[in-house]
């Protein structure tokens, strides 16, 4: 079975940084990446938000998947592009589901964004980075975004 890495994004510019380094490790180690993605269709701005549509089992209606689909291709179209070999899954738990897959996969490695929300913020939000430290079967890699670092 070919190496693994997981790599956790939310679209965010954090996210694709983190995203990109996982893509060099796998494009020198040859080695397979599974991209760990969250997307909340009830974060969505507008009308299409609200519309009353049909929605498929996970709630998300088409709009919802539309966004989805272009989500994906803008941020994880080039990395066939560049020889990098990936599959990609949504999940509503980021941390729960990194950690499950990363242990049935027997992954090496998981490569993730931290936004370094600390204090009041970090306590509602929870840290995805943290937890999937925490309960981790593997190393993990946490990328830091050199603009969100204090000066």
């Amino acid at each position: 079975m070919k190496p693994l890495i997981v790599v956790c994004t939310d679209f965010s510019p954090c996210s694709e940084l983190a995203l990109e380094r996982a893509a060099d490790i796998a494009r020198r180690d040859n080695t397979r990446v599974l991209i760990i993605h969250t997307f909340d269709p009830k974060k969505l701005k507008g009308p299409a938000a609200h519309a009353p549509t049909a929605r498929d089992r996970r709630g998300w209606d088409e709009e919802s998947m539309r966004q989805l689909r272009e989500a994906r291709h803008r941020y994880f179209g080039h990395l066939a592009d560049a020889d990098v070999q990936y599959d990609a899954i949504a999940c509503a738990s980021p941390s729960v589901e990194i950690c499950r897959a990363a242990n049935e996969a027997k992954a090496s490695l998981i490569v993730l964004g931290s936004h370094g929300r600390t204090g009041v913020l970090r306590r509602l939000l929870g840290s995805v980075a943290e937890n999937t430290v925490r309960h981790a079967p593997c190393s993990v890699f946490v990328v830091r975004d050199q603009a969100a670092l204090p000066d």
